[in-house]
């Protein structure tokens, strides 16, 4: 099915009537590299249940060596706007230097973030604006996420920010929206909304600021995190929904260090009493991934934490795997391969999203059943012809470096390189 069609996919679950908007608003989204993506978001907007005139579409290009600018311009001409930033500034930057165009060039009154794997419902638009509207004390408004490769289910209703665990607590996450009751629709009041659909006010804007330069992740949360402070509030309208592709098809390794870094900063801005005991948590969990061999992903938890030390933001230079997404090889093949895994939940993932089946014939190793058993046996299996799947710790195998011509990479998220 095309992407752009799964916005008819999705009628109201209830009889209320939908809410039309006349207010003009700037549309905002960055792409790096994913002009599939970003052409299937725009081509969504043909369903929008919003007057096209009324809208201001600005698409944010950092650097991309695929060609997103002029096939872009090609194909939609004058109905866009692409600004190019000419480096890659990662969400952070691309979000900031299309909110200071809109608020520097354009009159808009309203500005919707969106990320550029999603795909938006006809509906989505008004029903953000329904709710800014009926509360004037709103800073943003956001929508229900549902998965885009399992449109049935639910990313996120909203989420809170959990302070004791160090994450963000996704309200309704994984519940099946076919089932979902009719309470459950109602606007809420939340700490944060993603991103993925955000639609913010001007007057919000001017008052909070732009994001913080965190590259990615959690640049949108502490934007959030900083309205309460200022008496504003940021809701979730669960009748309005976005499709946008789930973490298990797109996370990479290196998004770990994203991670780290900036939720240390988020502690350093909103929760500076807990900043010890989770810098205390990050720093011992480095060591624990140390001693269990997990060196990789060790070294990104020291730097993360160095470069916090030293006050660094933005995009930090280090090398990132060239991944592909999970789906794009079939599994489907009955085959031998020998699975390493750090442990069965994330061997029950790979399963899931691939489709791949364990034959007789194949052997699983888990670290969770202990580093020397799984050594050893991937020390039997260094002349295999089996095809070998690893996830992303990969660099937690001492005899990686025997396997690297018949290995697929599989970082845990549901991402892949071969």
């Amino acid at each position: 099915m095309h992407n752009s069609d799964l916005a008819l996919l999705y009628k109201e679950k209830d009889h209320q009537e939908i809410p039309l908007h006349d207010d003009t608003v700037t549309v905002i989204m960055v792409t790096y590299n994913k002009h599939k993506y970003i052409r299937e978001l725009i081509l969504s907007f043909e369903h929008l249940n919003y007057k096209r005139e009324l809208l201001d579409i600005v698409v944010i290009d950092n650097a991309s060596a695929d060609g997103s600018e002029e096939k872009l311009r090609a194909e939609f001409g004058d109905a866009i706007t692409v600004i190019q930033t000419g480096a890659n500034l990662g969400g952070a930057g691309g979000f900031n230097t299309g909110m200071r165009y809109a608020i520097e060039k354009l009159d808009n009154d309203y500005i919707w973030l969106l990320d550029n794997d999603v795909v938006v419902h006809p509906n989505s638009l008004n029903w953000l604006m329904d709710t800014i509207k009926n509360n004037p004390n709103a800073a943003a408004a956001g929508s229900m996420i549902l998965q885009l490769d399992k449109p049935e289910l639910i990313s996120e209703i909203g989420a809170f920010m959990d302070w004791g665990k160090a994450r963000v607590d996704m309200q309704n996450a994984g519940e099946n929206f076919t089932e979902i009751t009719d309470d459950l629709l109602q606007e809420r009041k939340v700490e944060y909304c993603a991103a993925a659909s955000l639609l913010k006010t001007r007057k919000s804007i001017t008052k909070l600021g732009y994001w913080d330069d965190l590259f990615i992740h959690f640049d949108d949360v502490d934007w959030c995190l900083r309205a309460p402070k200022q008496g504003m509030a940021i809701y979730c309208n669960p009748r309005s929904i976005v499709f946008h592709e789930s973490l298990q098809c797109k996370q990479a390794t290196w998004i770990k260090y994203y991670n780290i870094r900036n939720l240390l900063y988020l502690y350093k801005e909103h929760k500076l009493i807990a900043l010890p005991l989770v810098f205390a948590k990050f720093f011992a969990w480095s060591i624990y991934l140390t001693l269990h061999g997990y060196f990789k992903n060790a070294g990104l938890g020291f730097k993360a934490i160095w470069d916090f030390m030293l006050g660094k933001k933005a995009q930090q230079d280090f090398p990132l795997e060239k991944y592909q997404p999970l789906m794009n090889k079939d599994w489907s093949e009955s085959k031998d391969r020998l699975y390493v895994f750090s442990n069965q939940a994330n061997l029950d993932r790979f399963l899931e999203i691939s489709g791949a089946k364990i034959t007789e014939g194949s052997e699983v190793l888990l670290y969770s059943n202990g580093l020397l058993k799984t050594a050893l046996g991937q020390l039997m299996n260094l002349f295999t012809n089996k095809e070998i799947i690893m996830d992303g710790d990969f660099e937690s195998s001492f005899f990686f470096p025997c396997f690297r011509k018949k290995v697929v990479v599989y970082p845990g998220y549901g991402t892949m390189v071969a």
